[in-house]
């Protein structure tokens, strides 16, 4: 929203209107940062660093600009606090038994708006659920607490959730002439949210979703279904106990999507630990 002011005195005037319709804006850019590579493999759980700028920005010691999420919408996954949190980096005194430093320790805090002191600054945004997330950001420039102008951008990207574990199972009991069997089984669930636009690995007539797992070294493949049981890799049968996990950090998870007359698009998660149930 931006305001406009009409003059209708002298020449003079309409030239400091101008000045000052210049100077009333509030016009910024987000963009995700560059330090995260891959942008389509968000897990829940993670903490997300956006970038913005400020347009023109204005040092006056009386303005300031405010920077806050837009939170109406629970379909895109816009509620602060329930789908994520929306933080800003503090930097707090370190302090120790002989007292406080001149170090400081960086700390994220949720915040419903932060306050930007300069043109280039950042923001995080930790993941809460899974979903496709239509994400809007509106800056206010005020003055004196008087609101002066504003304006809106919009991040989009989608998260899922995994859910990782081995279990094991005694499969026969011990006799007099044999051991006791078992077995063990590696397997996963995938959520990519609850709402009617989440269906980032939703299978659908035109998109169809595989995967390549890789553990210890051995490869699984299989079809990914939201919400239900899937293997990572293959059952081990022991006697006397169960198998002992080899490891328990999945080195890769790679997704296949094949779209109708599209090439196809490839996301990897990499390095996913692995729960004992």
């Amino acid at each position: 929203m931006f305001f406009i002011l009409i003059s209708l005195a002298s020449c003079s005037e309409d030239n400091s209107s101008s000045h000052t319709v210049e100077q009333n804006e509030a016009n910024f850019n987000l963009s995700k940062n560059i330090e995260r590579a891959d942008w389509g493999n968000i897990q829940v759980g993670e903490n997300l660093k956006f970038d913005i700028k400020i347009k023109n920005f204005d040092n006056a010691p009386d303005v300031v600009y405010v920077l806050k999420p837009i939170t109406t919408d629970a379909t895109k996954h816009q509620r602060n606090k329930i789908d994520y949190n929306f933080q800003e980096e503090i930097k707090i005194p370190f302090s120790s038994t002989f007292g406080v430093g001149k170090d400081s320790i960086p700390t994220k805090k949720t915040r419903d708006s932060i306050i930007l002191k300069k043109a280039n600054s950042s923001f995080f945004v930790l993941i809460l659920k899974p979903g496709n997330f239509t994400q809007q950001y509106e800056l206010h420039k005020m003055k004196l607490n008087k609101y002066l102008a504003g304006s809106t951008q919009e991040l989009l990207f989608s998260a899922v959730q995994f859910d990782f574990y081995t279990w094991s199972e005694q499969t026969q009991n011990p006799t007099m002439f044999r051991a006791s069997e078992h077995s063990r089984y590696y397997e996963f669930t995938v959520d990519d949210g609850d709402q009617t636009n989440d269906t980032y690995l939703t299978n659908s007539e035109s998109k169809k979703n595989t995967y390549t797992a890789l553990y210890n070294k051995k490869k699984y493949e299989g079809t990914i279904l939201i919400n239900e049981k899937m293997t990572f890799s293959n059952k081990v049968d022991t006697e006397s106990g169960p198998q002992t996990v080899p490891k328990w950090i999945l080195s890769e998870l790679k997704v296949i999507q094949k779209r109708d007359h599209e090439p196809d698009n490839i996301i990897v998660y990499n390095n996913v630990s692995i729960q004992q149930k």
